[in-house]
Parts: structure tokens; sequence; C-alpha cells
């Protein structure tokens, strides 16, 4: 058995399923959640509502959301994914870094943690009411934002 043997097999195995992407596969799966989040925010802006896109290139520990959105007294803070397929899954820990990064803003009156998920041909947004994780699929019903 040689030491590269060895070194396979008390390698950590990758949390990861399915097969490994290329750089050009995942920079094009960035470029389409990009482009979604940009989206978000010339949709909010349109409704009145003062918007601005966090770009942040890698995962991170801090509490960052995709985008974020302010109108009167009320502050949203938006996990954006974007898809081809029926379903959108939510991680725990993403929602948990929403609800810290509105807990930094005290001054508003109103906190929502927002998950939106952009199907072909529509959105779909769900409130996080509590530290979860989430599916969003393309046939449910969209939370109404309006009266956020």
């Amino acid at each position: 058995m040689s030491l590269r043997d060895i070194a396979e097999k008390t390698k950590p195995k990758s949390k990861r399923k399915g097969r490994k992407l290329s750089s050009n596969e995942s920079r094009r799966i960035r470029a389409y959640g990009h482009r979604a989040e940009r989206d978000l925010v010339k949709k909010l802006r349109a409704k009145g509502f003062k918007a601005v896109r966090v770009p942040v290139s890698a995962p991170s520990s801090e509490p960052l959301p995709d985008v974020f959105a302010t109108k009167g007294g009320c502050i949203l803070a938006f996990e954006v994914k974007s898809t081809r397929s029926d379903r959108i899954y939510f991680k725990q820990e993403q929602v948990k870094k929403l609800v810290e990064f509105l807990s930094m803003f005290e001054v508003y009156d109103k906190k929502k943690a927002v998950l939106a998920g952009k199907f072909p041909y529509k959105w779909i947004f769900k409130i996080a009411d509590k530290i979860d994780s989430y599916v969003i699929s393309d046939n449910e019903e969209s939370s109404e934002l309006e009266n956020s």
C-alpha cells in the first residue's frame, strides 16, 4: 500500500453530493444568481423601496443578505436564489444570517427576513418566521410584501 492510498483513505469525504462543476459552469450559475439579485433590486425600487444588492464574492461568516431594502419604518433582508427547476432550498444557516443582520437595525419598527425564489417567469417570496430550513416550490403562493 502506497502513501497515496493511505492519504486517500484518511481524506475527509466531501459533504457535496453529485458531480463536480467545472469553473465555467460554476461561474455561469453565479452569474444567473447575480442577475436575479439585480432584477429584484429594480423591482423593489419600482415599488418605492430604497434597495441595494450586497455583492459578496464568497460565502462569509458575516451576516450579510444578498439584497436589503427599506421603506418607511420597515427593513427587509433578502436571501435570493434563482433556478430553472421547480424547487429552491434555503439552509438554516442562511436564514440565521438574515435574522442576525436584521437584529443590528434597532431603529426600524418592522424587520422581515425574506426568502426570494426566482423561477422562470415568476418570483415567489416567503417570510422566514423562524430560523429553520425552507423549501420554496414554483406552485405555491407568494407572501405579500406590499403590506410590510
